[in-house]
């Protein structure tokens, strides 16, 4: 699949895994920021526990510009494991990290694909990369019999939340942080979902 310059593959290349994270961290920042600090801390740890086959990528020029993760039969785009994070902050570290990053994990749905989060390199923004790598996550839904896809956006940023709604999804209820706001720098997160026509299911 092209779009101009621009090849959207089904996965993250062998070799661009430490690209790939880096976009991803760098666009999520505002929301891994509470558990890593920054995001070279962020993508240092998350980096070796990609699912390549969990992402679909945007290459220009030989080089990766975008990536969109997505859960699917329980797995999504970064795994690390339990032992992962005690190894590296400690138990008591490790605890209040995978608590908190609980509160931002996709609930598995019947029927639904969930995005793990869309992210574009500040460079190639703008050109229409964030709209191809969203129609292949639906395109792979779409193969594997999922009837919608879900994503998550924050009230900080309006632009993403635009893009969504171009693209045909909508807007469910508004889910406020209460206790967990000075955390993670944002008030409220909304669900959003698009329908997905001519599901076919799995071959």
């Amino acid at each position: 699949m092209t779009t101009s310059a621009i090849s959207i593959l089904p996965h993250v290349r062998p070799g661009d895994e430490a690209a790939a994270t880096r976009i991803y961290v760098d666009a999520l920042i505002q929301k891994l920021r509470p558990f890593f600090g920054t995001a070279e801390a962020a993508a240092g740890f998350l980096g070796p526990h990609m699912r390549r086959d969990r992402a679909v990528t945007a290459i220009r020029d030989g080089r990766i510009v975008g990536i969109a993760g997505f859960n699917l039969d329980g797995k999504g785009l970064f795994e690390p494991r339990w032992r992962d994070f005690r190894s590296k902050f400690g138990a008591f570290g490790a605890a209040i990290r995978v608590a908190g990053l609980s509160l931002l994990e996709k609930q598995d749905e019947p029927d639904c694909l969930a995005m793990d989060g869309i992210a574009v390199d500040e460079t190639a923004r703008g050109t229409g990369i964030g709209s191809a790598l969203l129609e292949a996550v639906v395109a792979i839904a779409r193969r594997k019999g999922r009837k919608t896809v879900r994503l998550d956006v924050i009230d900080t940023n309006p632009r993403a939340r635009a893009l969504y709604e171009r693209h045909g999804f909508v807007a469910g209820a508004p889910r406020a942080l209460g206790l967990f706001e000075p955390i993670f720098g944002f008030t409220s997160s909304t669900p959003m979902t698009r329908h997905v026509a001519g599901g076919t299911g799995d071959a």
